[in-house]
């Protein structure tokens, strides 16, 4: 039996059963007006897309969507005590979806090259064989032979349903509205509400998702940027704190610090990121307003002073011009390469900055079960001195794809030189 049988077969027995949790008989099939009934609309639709000549990425999203659709039906019949009402919801995404496909949404060039939608892209997740996905708007007549910058963008709170982010890229538009900007835009489906930012959650969507962009687009690793709404401006926090190398700028809409407080000491690792604070001051969620005043503070403390937005008569939920206007300040800077820099190590994952890192001393021990680790560089011409703490090991690289050197270096460690010659093609590990 192969895939698309498998999967036709097991979407027929949902159905049935499906049928009987609706009060009809088990021989009369899905109801016309039913999540069944839709997915057997939109898996036609699909195929007969696909038995076309279509653009390897086009393709892509199509069996994507089909894909995510069926897996969403397929899990129905165990919603339990949920069902009645996750039908009902589930049935009017799958009709966004529907009208979309036999709209401008089964056009390939509606994606490719006009930039008026965004892709859907599943993947299967290397944590725990998951199906996974993500969005992806390019930007309008995409060249995948040149560079773009990375815009990531983190949701935050909403439908627990995943299809629920692919029916968004389906709604109506008019043929009028703005178009993709000029940054490959991403939005990874952060798996609901659940904990993001556990070692086990999605915080490795977001990695799975940009490498997998790099697959087929390529990027101005000098020019990414990231932000986040709400829960989303909750990790932006986090992850930039933990991964400052990556990201030109950043954005904060209606978030907390709770993902990484202050007193982490973390703040000064990203001392160098400009970030864009934004808040409506008729947020009704009482901490999101003293949260903002926190954010500012913080950066300031370190001598990063933010750029701050209070939007007057505006409430929890941020307005297009105000991401317009974010996305517009994040595209005008460029990645910062400070010739001097800290970084403070307060997880298994995160172990380091531009090429340099301290390995784990305990590396099969569940969590961070050893002192927390930091280092602080200070590149001078061709000599680099790295003071370590809390450290037996550190590894440096000092060619492209870290400190990005060349010609005679001398590297100094803890006040002793360690290397002095042609910059290495590898990387250097000391104890």
């Amino acid at each position: 039996m192969n895939r698309l049988t498998f999967w036709t077969c097991a979407v027929a027995l949902v159905a049935v059963a499906a049928g009987c949790a609706y009060g009809a008989p088990s021989d009369a099939g899905p109801r016309t007006d039913s999540p069944q009934a839709e997915i057997s609309r939109i898996r036609v639709r699909i195929e007969t897309l696909l038995d076309k000549p279509q653009p390897e990425l086009f393709a892509r999203h199509l069996r994507s969507v089909l894909a995510l659709c069926e897996d969403d039906v397929l899990k129905l019949p165990f919603a339990g005590a949920q069902h009645d009402e996750q039908a009902t919801e589930l049935l009017g995404y799958l009709k966004v979806i529907d009208a979309g496909l036999n709209d401008d949404g089964g056009r390939a060039e509606t994606y490719l090259a006009e930039g008026r939608r965004a892709l859907t892209l599943a993947r299967v997740s290397r944590s725990d064989r998951t199906l996974q996905f993500y969005t992806v708007s390019l930007p309008p007549r995409w060249d995948p032979g040149k560079a773009y910058p990375l815009y990531v963008r983190l949701h935050g709170r909403g439908p627990d349903l995943a299809l629920a982010w692919v029916n968004f890229t389906y709604l109506p538009h008019e043929k009028d509205e703005p178009i993709n900007g000029p940054a490959i835009t991403i939005v990874p489906w952060l798996r609901g509400n659940g904990a993001w930012r556990d070692e086990n959650g999605s915080e490795p969507d977001i990695w799975e998702a940009i490498d997998d962009v790099k697959s087929y687009a390529r990027l101005d690793s000098d020019r990414w940027y990231i932000s986040g709404h709400s829960w989303g401006g909750d990790d932006v926090w986090s992850i930039v704190q933990r991964t400052p190398d990556l990201w030109a700028a950043a954005g904060i809409m209606s978030g907390h610090p709770g993902s990484a407080p202050k007193e982490l000491g973390l703040v000064p690792n990203a001392r160098y990121v400009p970030f864009y604070l934004w808040v409506g001051d008729q947020d009704p969620i009482p901490n999101r307003r003293p949260a903002f005043d926190y954010f500012r503070d913080a950066l300031a403390e370190v001598g990063d002073p933010a750029k701050l937005v209070v939007a007057h008569g505006v409430a929890h939920n941020s307005r297009p011009q105000d991401e317009a206007a974010l996305e517009s300040w994040l595209l005008e800077h460029v990645r910062n390469h400070p010739s001097h820099f800290t970084f403070v190590i307060d997880t298994p994952a995160h172990r380091g900055i531009r090429g340099i890192s301290i390995p784990r001393k305990y590396p099969d021990a569940y969590g961070n079960a050893e002192p927390r680790a930091s280092f602080e560089c200070w590149m001078e011409g061709s000599t680099v001195r790295i003071q370590t703490a809390n450290a037996t090991r550190l590894n440096v690289d000092p060619g492209p794809g870290g400190l990005n050197l060349s010609g005679t270096i001398t590297l100094m460690v803890n006040g002793k030189t360690r290397f002095t010659g042609p910059a290495p093609a590898k990387p250097l590990s000391f104890e």
